[in-house]
């Protein structure tokens, strides 16, 4: 089991999941370090673990720039000396039909929803090595089908998975665990920001699931931390969404097009590409 005193760094924690999962681990009186752009939620964050009972340290950093990601772990372990848990939970959400995409932004979603969780990893392995540590990815259901507008996402996110599972057996002889979060549609900021940046209606993709389909960021932040004393493979959340995308995803690639028909859609914007 990990130490009532673990030092976790949680990327994305400003808001949704991550925030939640900082009370709940706060709570526990887990040494926390808070990382995301936005310092200011950060901050009131911190003051809120804080009286929570956890020591929390907050290190701003922007994970698209990989100076700052070397910066992020150099400064985490300057604070404590040491790293037990690496939660990859921060993702940029960038909806949208790919012929309107800005290169930039589809370049920045790629380095923060998977070169950032590789490489902090990477940083981070000997240090978690040291204390057998824990690494815990977020990734997402969307990944287990191809889901128009958020083509690059959810790439994102499988490539997240596969990386995930091959890194679990590459470092099991080293006695660290790595898990995979497999969230469904979760009640967060994730899809007003897609919405925020968007110049048309949404599809139907892109629109808010009804109140049923969702869950809830707490609930998700207690099953994330439920594995630093219980490790396992990966957990689903919600199940009842999650396996029927994955029978989609499975009936798509046996019958590609079934999963054409049931998937594509069309939009005001199509054939603008520029």
């Amino acid at each position: 089991m990990m130490p009532k005193d673990a030092v976790v760094l949680i990327t994305g924690a400003s808001s949704g999941i991550g925030a939640e999962l900082a009370r709940v681990l706060a709570k526990q009186g887990r040494r926390l370090i808070l990382t995301a752009r936005r310092a200011d939620r950060l901050e009131t964050l911190a003051i809120e673990c804080r009286v929570l009972g956890a020591q929390a340290t907050v290190i701003a950093a922007d994970l698209a720039d990989i100076s700052g990601l070397h910066a992020l772990i150099d400064q985490s372990l300057k604070v404590h000396n040491r790293l037990d848990v690496l939660v990859n939970n921060a993702g940029y959400g960038l909806g949208g039909m790919f012929a309107e995409s800005n290169p930039a932004d589809l370049a920045k979603q790629i380095d923060v929803n998977f070169v950032a969780p590789v490489t902090l990893a990477r940083l981070a392995l000997p240090h978690l090595q040291e204390t057998k540590g824990i690494i815990i990815n977020v990734g997402s259901s969307m990944s287990v089908a191809a889901i128009p507008a958020f083509g690059v996402y959810g790439a994102t996110k499988a490539a997240l998975g596969y990386w995930n599972d091959a890194l679990r057996r590459e470092l099991k002889s080293l006695g660290i665990r790595v898990c995979l979060v497999e969230p469904g549609p979760i009640r967060t900021e994730f899809l007003d920001v897609i919405a925020a940046q968007s110049k048309r209606p949404p599809t139907l993709w892109e629109s808010r699931p009804p109140n049923f389909v969702n869950g809830r960021a707490d609930d998700a932040a207690r099953r994330i931390a439920r594995l630093l004393d219980h490790p396992r493979r990966r957990i689903s959340m919600l199940r009842r969404i999650v396996w029927p995308l994955r029978v989609a995803g499975a009936l798509s690639r046996l019958a590609p097009w079934l999963g054409d028909a049931v998937l594509c859609t069309r939009t005001p914007a199509e054939g603008t590409a520029r």
